[in-house]
């Protein structure tokens, strides 16, 4: 294969890459910019380690399409336009790498954002309930309390009538006992006269 066919065969290949990377690299940003309005990465996430190996990549990308050769006439070399393509490569594998990173991140986020809602959920339930059990347990004694008023009056009112009734029969035994005694002195008196008389 000749050298000029090649070398174009090359250039499309790095066309096709760069465009893939500036393709997977837009979304790899939207990705980071989502991921930003989400909490922060946790230490044990591999993302951090994957935009430092990304960034060494596209430093090697950048040090291989600067790479000039006076022998070709100042044009990259077969080497040189290979190492573009394997530069490029790398980045559209780790950012494939990394877009794998936040999707599974992105999910996790979810299932924790549905459990979060759940739990949420069922809490305010519990706390609706134990509201409405509070407010009827409360009820339950207000009520409690009102019977227990309504009792102690009646029994207020029933000794009041005992006491009422106590104080007319002791009047009574009073009335009774005089006129006991009265009739008794007169039953004397009338005993006496008769005496008298014989």
């Amino acid at each position: 294969m000749p050298f000029s066919s090649l070398s174009s065969s090359v250039q499309r290949t790095t066309r096709q890459l760069a465009f893939h990377t500036v393709v997977l690299g837009s979304g790899l940003l939207l990705s980071l910019s989502v991921a930003a309005q989400t909490p922060s990465v946790s230490s044990d996430s591999p993302l951090p380690h994957l935009l430092a190996e990304r960034k060494a990549l596209t430093d090697r990308y950048t040090a291989a399409s600067a790479q000039r050769h006076s022998l070709f006439g100042n044009k990259p070399s077969k080497k040189d336009l290979q190492e573009v393509v394997d530069a490029l490569q790398g980045i559209v594998d780790k950012d494939q790498q990394i877009v794998d990173v936040l999707n599974r991140t992105a999910q996790a986020a979810t299932t924790t954002s549905v459990r979060l809602a759940a739990t949420t959920t069922y809490l305010e339930s519990t706390g609706r309930d134990d509201r409405n059990l509070t407010a009827q347990r409360l009820s339950e004694l207000q009520n409690e309390t009102e019977n227990l008023r309504q009792r102690e009056k009646q029994q207020l009112a029933k000794q009041r009538d005992l006491e009422a009734d106590v104080a007319d029969a002791k009047q009574g035994h009073f009335v009774r006992d005089a006129l006991i005694a009265g009739l008794a002195v007169l039953c004397v008196g009338l005993l006496l006269a008769r005496k008298r008389r014989r």
